[in-house]
């Protein structure tokens, strides 16, 4: 559902950039994720609400969304707004929250459940502990929209505001991580904590969780200060990538910095998205460029390594070992692009990991083979093998660690093979034509 409206207060604190977004600007971004498309700016002075819907409309992030802003008179277009809002819910919310992004998707799921004048908004924390958000109300229209209004006028809170009795309003307690109106300095610093890491992603690994992205979170905090494209930052990452490759081809003495630099390009890898993530600049060129990066830098490397160890050791066995995971390699990645465009599950290696993971749970995949492939599934995320490369390397286990890698890319492949063409095919593992 589409065309909800809100009222944003605006305040002095709204103005203050936090990871390259001012609070409004992210609030308003935040909110039409999850189908808010008009917003209201009240302030006092009509000028300062003309001035920051300028400044707004001049964001391309608010223009590709669609997004219509307008400045709110309550004598004037707040009955004009209460109009067309018809008997839904407006969303009244002051303009210096720091939000979890997910307590608009879940206001948006359960608006249709709610039926009092007014509902207050409450989270819920992991820890069970029930947090009120001041700054955040709904009021349905038709009900107390116009005495909504002329509170606000007369300068009270939204914490402030009434209806009526206490009959006439209700709580929603929204299970979510955190709501914080970033008032102050402690309050503030809080609430860019909280944020960021809504940046990880649920799909992280082992690794991921507890290396890789404490450290992209802290870089990221950072770059987002120099206002860095997601593009940009994935063009440098693939760079590191390259660099780690030549490195490690060239072999010798430049074999265990090859080995640092990809583990680097492998931790710096998770700031892209995170950037995107937090600057609502998600796209299908940048989803492309890092899933095609991080695939090239990923063969590449393991195809440098093996010429990188004959020249360290002028042993041949390493360019016919390497020959054998390349094509491996190839395989697997020719079986990926057509299980993708048959299923639509994309070309990420990690959406395949998570779906090789839980089929343990399907009945066709029970065999021995398969709960043991389910259960090792982790070791091909970027995250761990590029670690575990790593480890290796500076360790002077450059050689074991090739081996490694051309059996695991050759069961890589073997194993694919047959997981998709059952998942493809499904009637013939019921016909048995596949054992």
């Amino acid at each position: 559902m589409t065309g909800r409206k809100a009222v944003v207060i605006l305040t002095r604190d709204g103005q203050r950039k936090m990871l390259s977004l001012s609070l409004r600007q992210r609030l308003i971004l935040n909110a039409s994720e999850a189908g808010w498309s008009e917003f209201w700016l009240f302030h006092p002075d009509k000028d300062e609400a003309q001035k920051a819907v300028l400044e707004l409309s001049s964001d391309r992030r608010v223009l590709d969304r669609n997004i219509r802003l307008k400045v709110l008179i309550p004598e004037t277009t707040g009955s004009k707004m209460l109009a067309t809002a018809g008997d839904d819910y407006l969303l009244f919310l002051e303009d210096n929250l720091v939000l979890d992004p997910a307590i608009f998707s879940r206001l948006a799921e359960n608006l249709e459940s709610l039926d009092l004048p007014l509902v207050r908004i409450e989270v819920q924390g992991k820890d069970g502990q029930r947090q009120p958000c001041a700054g955040l109300l709904l009021v349905r229209s038709g009900a107390g929209g116009d005495l909504v209004l002329r509170q606000l006028l007369a300068g009270k809170a939204i914490g402030e505001i009434e209806v009526g009795t206490d009959k006439g309003e209700a709580s929603a307690i929204f299970l979510a991580g955190f709501a914080v109106a970033a008032k102050d300095r402690n309050n503030f610093i809080l609430a860019r904590n909280l944020l960021l890491q809504t940046a990880r992603k649920p799909q992280d690994g082992l690794v991921a969780r507890l290396i890789n992205r404490r450290i992209s979170l802290f870089l990221t905090r950072y770059f987002l200060y120099l206002n860095i494209h997601p593009i940009a930052q994935s063009i440098v990452t693939f760079a590191v990538g390259l660099l780690s490759v030549f490195f490690v081809g060239y072999g010798r003495q430049l074999l265990v910095p090859g080995g640092i630099l990809f583990e680097l390009a492998s931790i710096i890898d998770g700031c892209d998205g995170e950037n995107a993530r937090l600057t609502y600049r998600i796209t299908r060129t940048g989803g492309a460029l890092d899933i095609i990066a991080d695939a090239v830098t990923f063969v590449s490397f393991f195809v440098a390594l093996p010429v990188g160890l004959y020249r360290t050791y002028g042993e041949r066995i390493w360019l016919y070992l390497g020959a054998f995971a390349l094509a491996s390699m190839v395989a697997f990645y020719l079986q990926l692009i057509n299980y993708a465009r048959k299923t639509g599950l994309g070309y990420n290696i990690v959406a395949v990991v998570k779906e090789v993971e839980a089929s343990r749970d399907l009945p066709q995949f029970q065999t021995a083979f398969d709960r043991l492939a389910a259960s090792l599934a982790f070791i091909y995320r970027r995250d761990f093998f590029s670690t575990a490369a790593f480890i290796m390397i500076v360790a002077g286990l450059a050689r074991p660690a090739m081996v490694l890698v051309a059996a695991l890319a050759f069961l890589e492949a073997f194993y694919f093979y047959f997981y998709s063409l059952r998942k493809i095919n499904p009637e013939l593992q019921r016909k048995g034509e596949i054992q």
